[in-house]
């Protein structure tokens, strides 16, 4: 396996053991979003609570030029 694989494997198990113990509601959700195409990886939350809606990232990772970058956490 190359690095570059390596890496998007290492960024995808990051980000999907913190979905699984994210505290989110039955009306706010934690969503992966994983961009294999240009290499971009985030965990956001997504839903409504009460009025407002909830979009924010939690965390967002890029794979460039060999090496990951932490682009929100």
């Amino acid at each position: 396996m190359d690095n570059l694989e390596r890496y998007r494997q290492f960024v995808k198990q990051i980000l999907s053991e913190h979905a699984e113990i994210a505290t989110t509601t039955n009306m706010v959700k934690a969503e992966l979003i994983f961009d294999t195409e240009h290499d971009h990886y985030q965990l956001a939350y997504v839903g409504c609570q009460g009025d407002k809606r909830v979009f924010g990232p939690v965390m967002h990772f890029d794979i460039q030029e060999g090496k990951i970058w932490i682009q929100y956490n």
